[in-house]
């Protein structure tokens, strides 16, 4: 593992951390929707898919704040060759906050940390992989539908050095805090 890959890795895991390990996650989520790729990715890569699950914590001190760690996989096919493809896995910690955390529909904003990993499948020969610092940034709508279930959804910019992307997903999220999320 090269040394940027242990930073990241080793910030990912300190960041986990934050999550009070005498604290049970507080609530989970998952999602999916489209990948879009920006930047150098586009000029080979077609839209794809990405799926993400997460845990999180309500930090208590301040109304509307949360600390999650989450993870995202994705596939986009290439538009050079035919049956090239790249695969994407990220791991993060992501920091958010809610703007109107009592009410039924609550916008907020994250961004986060880890690590992405970009594997280049092609149609013949080996696949190469690179796993660099990654970094993510976005908003999103929460609706609460109950005290326990939630629907949202969300754009965020997801990146690293090889490949950035906009994932444009929804999902939805269970409580097990007594209070809304």
């Amino acid at each position: 593992m090269r040394r940027g890959s242990r930073v990241s890795v080793g910030l990912f895991v300190l960041a986990a951390a934050v999550i009070p390990a005498s604290a049970s996650a507080q609530f989970v989520y998952v999602g999916g929707g489209a990948n879009i790729p920006v930047s150098d990715f586009k000029d080979y890569a077609k839209t794809g898919w990405m799926a993400q699950a997460g845990i999180g914590y309500m930090i208590p001190s301040v109304k509307g704040l949360m600390v999650s760690a989450e993870g995202f996989y994705g596939s986009n096919k290439h538009t050079d060759v035919t049956g090239d493809k790249t695969n994407l896995l990220s791991g993060m910690v992501t920091l958010g906050y809610e703007l109107m955390p009592d009410k039924k529909v609550s916008p907020y904003i994250l961004g986060g940390a880890g690590f992405q990993s970009h594997k280049f499948v092609p149609a013949t020969g080996a696949s190469e992989t690179s796993t660099k610092f990654g970094y993510n940034g976005g908003a999103g709508i929460l609706f609460s539908i109950n005290q326990t279930v939630g629907f949202w959804i969300e754009g965020r910019f997801l990146g690293s050095k090889d490949s950035k992307m906009i994932p444009v997903m929804a999902g939805f999220s269970f409580n097990f805090a007594k209070n809304k999320m």
